[in-house]
């Protein structure tokens, strides 16, 4: 047998060997929940950055810029605070390109993006986040007998970030060392939240 056809075979015998690469299935979602509180938005720069992505509040100093996804406004004391404006890195907010919803559902059970939730970017005149606190469709409630603001329990904001990952993101107190019966006398504007990567 010459060379050119101990050379074919060869070819032909590694070509047979040949099975083709299954496709390669998506990463897991790490479902860890990160929790902050009683963290305070800074006076001057009027707001508290947080990135979902990576878990962790941004300076202030970085709000120009794509780093964070959720932004949570100082809260005066005293009654001189009617309504939260929680915003995305969106729109008129910020340079990201952060879509969400408000999504029906506890926070322990919302593993996935909701069947008919829709994702949009944030609006300057109807914002992901509702602004008020009384009516049907709330993310705080006003409790007219305390005079105090409370996270509605069984709302959940529902972020993706600009890279595509979908978060779960809900703000559990508003008020120092979550005190579970607040009055007006209680310290304001201590953020308690906790957020979680969902599937898409």
């Amino acid at each position: 047998m010459n060379k050119l056809a101990i050379a074919l075979l060869t070819v032909f015998a590694i070509g047979g060997c040949e099975t083709s690469t299954p496709p390669s299935s998506p990463p897991p979602v790490d479902t860890t929940v990160v929790s902050f509180q009683d963290v305070r938005a800074d006076s001057a720069a009027g707001w508290l950055y947080y990135s979902c992505e990576r878990g962790a509040l941004v300076p202030a100093g970085d709000s120009a810029t794509t780093s964070w996804d959720v932004r949570l406004p100082y809260i005066q004391c005293c009654g001189k605070t009617k309504f939260i404006p929680v915003q995305l890195n969106s729109g008129p907010n910020g340079p990201g390109s952060v879509a969400g919803a408000i999504a029906t559902g506890r926070f322990d059970n919302v593993a996935s993006l909701p069947d008919g939730v829709v994702l949009r970017s944030d609006d300057a005149t109807n914002p992901v986040v509702p602004l008020p606190v009384l009516g049907p469709n709330i993310y705080f409630v006003y409790d007219i007998a305390t005079h105090t603001l409370r996270p509605v329990p069984d709302k959940v904001l529902i972020i993706k970030s600009s890279s595509g990952k979908v978060y779960k993101f809900q703000i559990t107190s508003i008020y120092k060392n979550a005190e579970s019966n607040p009055t007006q006398e209680t310290p304001i504007g201590f953020y308690h939240f906790r957020s979680a990567q969902i599937a898409n």
